[in-house]
């Protein structure tokens, strides 16, 4: 039996068979709640679990148009409780509990801006896996 396809091709540019392993990476952004904040990190509601010692991009949300991008990294992540999904499935809700790294004074001043309005607010960060 042959590999090769036999009907019309449709692709409008050839593909070349690769020898070994091409690896890429694909990044996304997810929103996560913030459950609660420091100037030290955070813990944050997620999809999924994350990996210990991963290191990721947090976007919060400093004012209506100004947000602010400080790298993390996952203390922990652990499963939190159970829900359903919008279509009525059950769905595992998780937590992780994050810590900041290489913050400017900058990054500080954003996140004490955040903790003073943050207190009673649904605040949603987004998180760049």
């Amino acid at each position: 039996m042959s590999n090769r396809w036999q009907g019309d091709e449709r692709r409008g540019q050839p593909r070349v068979a690769m020898e070994g392993q091409l690896q890429g990476k694909i990044e996304t952004a997810i929103e996560a709640p913030l459950m609660d904040l420091s100037l030290s990190g955070a813990l944050i509601e997620v999809p999924s679990a994350l990996p210990a010692s991963a290191r990721y991009s947090l976007k919060l949300p400093i004012t209506e148009r100004e947000s602010l991008d400080v790298g993390i990294e996952v203390v922990r992540s652990y499963v939190h409780g159970f829900d359903k999904d919008d279509s009525g499935q059950p769905a595992v809700r998780y937590r992780a509990a994050i810590k900041f790294v290489e913050l400017t004074e900058q990054h500080r001043q954003g996140i004490t801006t955040l903790m003073d309005k943050g207190r009673g607010h649904d605040l949603r960060a987004q998180l760049s896996i």
